[in-house]
């Protein structure tokens, strides 16, 4: 080889070329003589006289030879060899698409065939057949003199480069958009415009690939959309992240957000330091509005005159409360309402602002409407009507000194921070100012601390128990897990098709391609089947986020469960869909970027690696686990409901319907409601049918619930006791036949037990055994700690019955006479011997005849009222929740074992025809093929199964009646995927033991 390097640099001596340059040049050059040399060798020509032909074809086609290394600057131009192996269609595409700049061999582009050759022909001209695989570049051949090659090596070295055409960009060099970013984003439009043809050309594969990451991003979609609007979702008011509330850390430990009034103005004197402003909110109370003859219950808050102002919001229509009004108790009747209150009570009417309403009875003039989206100091509770703080009064309940006692705890202190007060500082100055207040009223202030917590969605929330955060960390955990299924699924289909595209990569490769260039390519289809399944997404999370807020919540109170796609959540699908289009994309990029031309063009087309297969296969495995982990979740989910759904409530809700009224919205003071409840409850015990009917303040599971701590005669806690708090319920005689609540012990309440009686009260037995432990609780008395001058006796003892939530141990629990400790708003419960919504209208029109303007609400049986967001609603949406995303993940493992069991009995189709031929029987072949399925099933669930028992533990707190390690659903569940992959494996398993022996021997 050395003797053609110096034939080709003595020829090149007139150039003065670089010496990297024209040595590059030489070995390219030599290289092609060599081969040359070795086919006349191998045709038969003696050596001399191959030696003599290699240097003659040199002397009379110089040019071309020059042009094929002139264009040999680019790594990797494609051999004569492989030119002639070079075939078929997707030949010519893939070197028209390239994107490099390298030599195509005319050869290869005179045998690629079809309608794409003319894209790649033109622009070379045919030579001689003596050059085959050299590219004539436009020279002139025929020059017979070493001064003919120097010209045109010349020529060819120096045509400037042709810098590609970017769509609507500006010209090259320093002033326009050239240089770099010209070739790269040339190089991006041609990514995409390949990429869509080579969608398009599978448009099967497209379609089922977008649809499973739509799926995937549509369910991570729709539950971001609620966690969002529960946990994260910022107040819209202005600059949200200032906004705080106040808590006090009691000295016995226990947390309150409740101050009083005093409380607040001395707060918002000492500790302005820190807070810009301070405002009071007695949030969440239910007023009766008249208007023009009809009344309607209003969801209304009480606020200091500064409220607005601190919020940073402005009207909508009219004018908020000035700072000095809601200072007097009783003073400046005016009311704002809330936008969507004033949309659906008054109909957008302007005309409202200036009329006078009734509120509870008393006139009230409406001065503005509060913008739209702001809702008050919580986005899931809607206040529909703001009354200034002074006019709590209207209620008939608060005490007309309310404002001037620093013991009527029951106001929030909101409160926004300056804005260079960083958390260390404001901490530190609440700090001071609880030991100054604490100093002053030891009484009334017993702080160990006052802290500041920001106000979020859900509100001033201080329970630190709230399962919330920990509930939606669970349902977006499983929803990234079918997200990531369903990506597996689209990759594996990927690895498939980076397989049959493996001579596509290794041509595009020879041609010049580096392998960053190639996985470039590759990773912009995977972000357009990305984008592409997030539209999909898109669209899909919208039908379940409305599918989602059409659940009914059995509920009068303005809860919002609306779940719009803003901003925020759009920004969440596209964050989902490159997600997944990464996740799809990279593994199948990488493998096929490292494609062997000389391997794959002398490959057979049916071999697969082994290393393809068992990343395929491995992939199923994993596939195959993480859906038994969202079946057994599913299944968790599901028995659970059903538990709770039998479980012993203590009370039976069969056949009650409930009517929840309050009086004071229809103007009553205490005495004329006493005597309308008596009324209604005699006239409703006459009618035919009616089995019991009494009166309760709460009922079970609903949104309202009433505690205390006690104060027991005689009690001595044991050792670590420190618990006196206990939950209660005011009722009237005829509650525990009503509800069918067994008593154990003494009496129920009688028509005796009223204002001149001694008060009395009914325990459940857990407040038996935990306060009197082994003795008779009958006759023993206690007090409440906000009423310490009136104590009750126990007459009673009831069976435990589930009063606040569904799940957790029983607790202490009494009941008050309704006679004896009056209670507004209060619900009518009616036993009926037969279906109570028979009997529903007959009860309306009773109320309505006793006072037409008694707004009533939550009118429903006593199954629905149970099926509240502290009852079974939570179960239900979790279990269906639950349910969904298991069979999601059920059908993403049999389309993945399916496909990967398919692919490689079709690959095998030679291996099975040579089988058959040798006497193996149809169901030696199915059980080949099958066996394949079975063992990725059973490495998947045994991976699945061991996952599960270690993830499904910290699930505990969401169940009921089972443990996180249930048998019966993890047997359950993991039979029911076993059967069904095995069923997907059998499909391709019976369409390979159809496949004739002959033709499977000549498959190819």
């Amino acid at each position: 080889m050395p003797e053609w390097k110096q034939e080709i640099l003595k020829r090149m001596a007139g150039l003065k070329l670089e010496p990297a340059r024209e040595a590059e040049i030489a070995e390219e050059l030599a290289q092609h003589l060599e081969d040359r040399y070795q086919e006349l060798v191998a045709g038969g020509a003696t050596e001399d006289d191959a030696r003599r032909l290699a240097l003659e074809e040199l002397d009379q086609e110089p040019s071309k030879a020059a042009s094929s290394a002139a264009g040999s600057g680019r790594s990797g131009n494609v051999p004569i060899a492989a030119a002639r192996e070079i075939g078929g269609k997707d030949a010519a595409t893939t070197v028209d698409d390239s994107g490099c700049s390298g030599d195509v061999p005319i050869a290869a582009a005179q045998k690629t065939g079809g309608e794409d050759a003319a894209a790649v022909a033109p622009p070379f001209r045919a030579c001689p057949e003596r050059s085959e695989g050299a590219a004539c570049a436009g020279l002139k051949p025929g020059a017979t003199t070493a001064n003919e090659l120097a010209r045109g090596l010349r020529r060819v070295e120096r045509q400037a480069p042709q810098e590609p055409v970017i769509p609507g960009g500006g010209g090259s060099g320093e002033g326009g958009s050239g240089g770099r970013s010209n070739f790269f984003f040339s190089g991006l439009w041609q990514d995409l415009r390949y990429g869509l043809r080579m969608l398009c050309k599978n448009p099967g594969f497209t379609a089922v690939a977008v649809l499973t990451l739509g799926l995937g991003i549509g369910v991570n979609t729709a539950i971001f959309s609620v966690v969002d609007l529960i946990l994260l979702r910022p107040l819209p008011v202005e600059v949200p992240e200032q906004v705080t509330f106040l808590t006090s850390q009691q000295k016995g430990g226990a947390r309150s957000n409740n101050f009083s009034y005093p409380d607040l103005e001395d707060i918002r004197t000492q500790a302005s330091s820190v807070f810009s402003d301070v405002a009071g909110v007695q949030p969440y109370g239910m007023e009766g509005l008249s208007f023009e003859g009809k009344s309607q219950s209003m969801w209304t808050s009480y606020v200091t005159g500064n409220f607005f102002g601190m919020m940073g919001v402005r009207p909508t229509l009219g004018r908020f409360f000035l700072p000095t009004e809601g200072q007097v108790a009783g003073a400046d009747p005016v009311l704002v309402l809330g936008y969507s209150y004033w949309k659906t009570r008054f109909g957008g009417d302007a005309t409202v602002v200036g009329k006078t309403v009734q509120v509870d009875g008393h006139p009230v003039t409406v001065i503005g409407v509060a913008p739209q989206g702001f809702r008050g100091i919580s986005t899931m509770l809607d206040t529909q009507g703001y009354l200034p703080l002074g006019m709590q009064v209207l209620d008939n309940q608060t005490p007309n000194d309310f404002m001037s006692h620093r013991d009527q705890k029951g106001v929030l202190v909101i409160a926004r921070m300056k804005p260079a007060v960083g958390l260390s500082a404001l901490q530190s100055a609440l700090a001071v100012v609880a030991r100054r207040m604490e100093n002053e009223y030891p009484k009334e202030d017993r702080w160990a601390a006052l802290r500041a917590a920001p106000l979020g969605p859900f509100g001033p929330f201080t329970d630190t128990t709230d399962p919330m955060p920990f509930v939606a960390a669970v349902f977006l955990s499983l929803a990234a897990l079918v997200l990531v299924l369903a990506g597996v699924n689209v990759a594996n289909t990927l690895l498939v098709r980076a397989t049959v595209r493996q001579r596509e990569m290794a041509i595009r490769a020879a041609m010049g391609a580096g392998r960053a260039r190639l996985i470039r390519q590759l990773l912009t289809e995977s972000v357009m089947l990305g984008l592409l399944g997030c539209a999909a997404g898109t669209v899909l999370g919208l039908g379940a986020s409305h599918a989602l807020s059409s659940i009914p919540l059995n509920s009068a109170i303005p809860i919002v469960f609306e779940f719009p796609f803003d901003g925020r959540v759009f920004s969440y699908a596209l964050a989902a869909g490159i997600f997944a289009a990464l996740l799809v994309g990279t593994v199948p990029a990488l493998r096929a970027s490292r494609s062997d031309l000389r391997e794959i063009l002398h490959a057979a087309a049916r071999t697969a690696t082994g290393s393809g297969q068992r990343l395929r296969k491995t992939l199923v495995v994993l596939q195959v686990a993480g859906s038994l982990l969202l079946l057994i979740v599913a299944g968790l989910f599901m028995r659970s409901l059903k538990e709770v759904q039998k479980s012993d409530l203590g009370f039976d809700p069969n056949r009650v319907l409930n009517f929840s009224m309050d009086v004071h919205q229809a103007g009553y003071r205490e005495p004329q409601a006493r005597a309308f409840l008596r009324d209604l409850l005699a006239r409703v015990r006459a009618l035919p049918g009616i089995q019991s009917a009494s009166l309760a303040a709460t009922v079970p599971m609903g949104y309202y619930s009433e505690g205390t701590t006690l104060q027991i005669e005689g009690f001595q806690p044991r050792p670590g006791q420190d618990d006196l708090d206990a939950g209660y319920n005011t009722v009237s005689p005829g509650y525990f036949q009503t509800m069918r609540i067994p008593l154990l012990q003494g009496r129920g309440f009688q028509d005796s037990d009223n204002q001149d009686a001694p008060r009395v009260a009914v325990i459940n037995q857990v407040m038996a055994e935990r306060f009197w432990h082994g003795e008779n609780p009958l006759g023993r008395r206690f007090a409440l700690a906000n009423d310490p001058d009136h104590p009750v006796e126990v007459i009673g003892v009831v069976k435990n019955s589930r009063t606040g939530s569904l799940n957790g141990p029983f607790g202490p629990y009494f009941y008050l006479a309704l006679g004896q400790k009056y209670m507004v708003p209060v619900t009518l419960q009616v036993r009926a011997a037969s279906a109570p919504q028979t009997t529903t209208a007959q009860i309306q029109g009773i109320i309505r005849s006793l006072e037409p303007a008694m707004p009533v609400f939550d009118v429903m049986s006593m199954s629905q009222a149970l099926d509240t967001m502290n009852g079974l609603m939570l179960y239900r949406v979790g279990g269906g929740l639950a349910a969904c995303f298991g069979v999601l993940g059920l059908t993403l493992a049999l389309v993945g074992v399916y496909g990967v069991v398919s692919y490689s009995a079709a690959q095998r189709t030679h291996e099975i025809g040579i089988r058959m031929a040798l006497g193996a029987e149809r169901r030696d072949i199915l059980r080949l093929v099958v066996g394949q399925g079975f063992e990725l099933t059973f490495v998947g669930v045994a991976l699945g199964v061991g996952g599960a028992l270690a993830l499904t533990r910290f699930l505990s707190s969401l169940l009921y009646g089972i443990t996180p390690t249930d048998p019966l659903t993890f047997v359950a569940v993991s039979l029911l995927l076993t059967a069904a992959v095995l069923l997907a494996s059998y499909i391709p398993a019976r369409r390979a033991t159809q496949v004739d022996p002959m033709t499977a021997l000549r498959y190819e």
